[in-house]
């Protein structure tokens, strides 16, 4: 097997609100475009290489705060949140039906609790909210959150460990009922959460955001996680 080449991209650390299209460098497989909408920390996503198949590394070391003015802020039980992660550049019809699919691959940390590698967002400049959906792992399980009012959300446990999914491609598929208020995840085609109900903000609008995003700590230090995505795609079904 081919060792993996690291490509670098223009651009590492960003400030302000950045506008760069993090897929022009992948392959044909991804449909939708993604940006940094927060300051990056630095060397915190790569282009890889790997057998001629291009995707992206996700890196995240211990104390790299956020660049989204809420990370540096006390909130949800943490002084701080450690972030790098990219957002969909449009939007998801909000009364719509989608599958979502993507390839994800584990290689190092996910070991602390909640910590975030996909959500289904739906905060907006005049709209600030959380989001709908998360997928995370949270104490050695993968977890999926969905919001139950405008303040709170509920939390759903899989039987799947980390261990399982390291160092080897998932295929994780989402099927988003906006209409209904209903998601069903799979993990390589077998249903993992079936039928959750969420409830979004009617002023909120649906959108991707994936990478790692996780609670920060000034006494347990968080270990370096990083994960590989590829061929995030986004079909419309009705």
């Amino acid at each position: 097997m081919r060792q993996p080449v690291l490509i670098p991209l223009s651009l590492f650390l960003f400030s302000g609100c950045q506008t760069s299209d993090f897929t022009d460098d992948v392959d044909k497989e991804w449909n939708v475009s993604f940006y940094s909408n927060c300051q990056l920390p630095q060397n915190a996503i790569s282009t890889i290489e790997e057998n001629g198949n291009k995707f992206l590394r996700f890196k995240l070391e211990n104390m790299q705060k956020g660049g989204c003015s809420s990370d540096r802020e006390p909130r949800h039980g943490a002084p701080y949140w450690e972030r790098a992660e990219l957002k969909q550049s449009t939007f998801l019809d909000t009364n719509s039906i989608y599958e979502i699919k993507f390839k994800v691959r584990f290689l190092e940390g996910f070991t602390g609790k909640r910590e975030t590698f996909f959500q289904i967002h739906q905060s907006t400049p005049g709209c600030r909210t959380g989001p709908t959906t998360m997928l995370k792992f949270s104490t050695n399980r993968l977890r999926l959150d969905a919001k139950r009012d405008p303040e709170h959300h509920t939390n759903y446990y899989s039987n799947i460990k980390l261990d399982e999914l390291f160092n080897k491609w998932s295929r994780i598929k989402f099927k988003y009922d906006g209409k209904n208020k209903i998601i069903n995840v799979f993990l390589n085609s077998d249903l993992i959460f079936r039928d959750i109900t969420f409830v979004p903000l009617p002023c909120g609008r649906p959108h991707i955001k994936f990478g790692i995003y996780r609670p920060g700590s000034k006494y347990t230090p968080n270990n370096t996680s990083k994960v590989d995505f590829d061929d995030v795609e986004v079909k419309k079904i009705k």
